[in-house]
């Protein structure tokens, strides 16, 4: 007999497939753990124990032991330990669980820390015996970054960029030629209108025709940075005005004008307020002509 090749029997066969591929199985026949970081708080356990290892445990150690035993999560703490053999953690925590319930949420003891969890049997003499230890897993650390990457000017590395740039190394010219080189090199990096001949075909350096009564301008300002730190339990204020502090560390940036004086007493105070600290910093930034 023929096969029917209709477009209605084709569409049926591959939804059959298709709904036969999506069944997942209820197990992999593996006695296997994983511990996955779901925030900086919380963890996620999920494992498979066959029959299989139950029995082999129960042989091993005996029916009755683990009647009489309690199942539990043991979260070890594994930060900077490089190669963990179930004995040099940190330190371990604890918890009651059942295996039947094949996954676990774990409200992690702290954020930004290392953790493997183990899954076993704690007898009623104190010893814990194993059935499954799932991967390494590092929490983030849950808060914002105490690393504070300020960006300082190098203006004279700069400079010698551009100089080797516009090939004044190689021509042997005094410094204020140099600055010229530099400048007119600069110039041709902006854009020029729609239409506009190219600066890179129409441009030509003539430095026995600089004009020395070309208009010169030059723009500066100043800032400063207050940083330091006090007592966790303490109330900073700088100026009057309180300020947080990051793990006991503040930081700070202030506008510097010219020809002023900037005075920024910083205090400290316990909660109750009869303990205080104070520094004075004052700043003057004189500007010549």
């Amino acid at each position: 007999m023929e096969n029917n090749l209709s477009s209605g029997s084709l569409v049926r066969n591959i939804q059959k497939d298709i709904h036969a591929e999506a069944d997942i199985p209820a197990g992999y026949g593996k006695t296997e753990s994983y511990l996955l970081p779901k925030d900086p708080a919380w963890l996620f356990l999920f494992w498979e124990i066959t029959q299989n290892t139950l029995d082999c445990v129960a042989s091993q150690y005996g029916q009755e032991t683990l009647n009489n035993a309690r199942t539990i999560i043991r979260l070890h703490d594994v930060t900077d330990v490089e190669v963990f053999n179930g004995e040099n953690d940190v330190c371990h925590y604890d918890m009651p669980v059942i295996f039947e319930a094949r996954s676990w949420y774990i409200n992690a003891p702290q954020s930004g820390r290392s953790y493997v969890a183990d899954l076993g049997y704690l007898t009623a003499d104190g010893r814990f015996i194993l059935v499954s230890r799932s991967n390494m897993t590092a929490l983030p650390p849950g808060r914002v970054s105490d690393i504070i990457d300020d960006k300082w000017m190098i203006v004279e590395g700069d400079f010698q960029k551009l100089l080797k740039l516009s090939g004044a190394d190689y021509i042997g010219l005094g410094a204020s030629e140099r600055m010229q080189v530099v400048s007119q090199r600069w110039k041709l990096t902006e854009l020029t209108p729609s239409g506009a001949p190219s600066s890179w075909s129409s441009f030509s350096l003539h430095l026995d025709k600089v004009q020395e009564d070309e208009d010169i301008w030059l723009k500066a300002d100043c800032e400063i940075i207050i940083y330091g730190s006090a007592s966790r339990n303490a109330i900073v204020s700088i100026n009057g005005k309180d300020i947080e502090l990051k793990e006991g560390k503040f930081s700070i940036r202030q506008h510097l004008p010219a020809g002023s004086v900037v005075d920024l007493p910083i205090h400290a105070r316990n909660a109750k307020g009869d303990k205080t600290r104070h520094i004075n910093i004052k700043a003057l930034r004189e500007q010549g002509k």
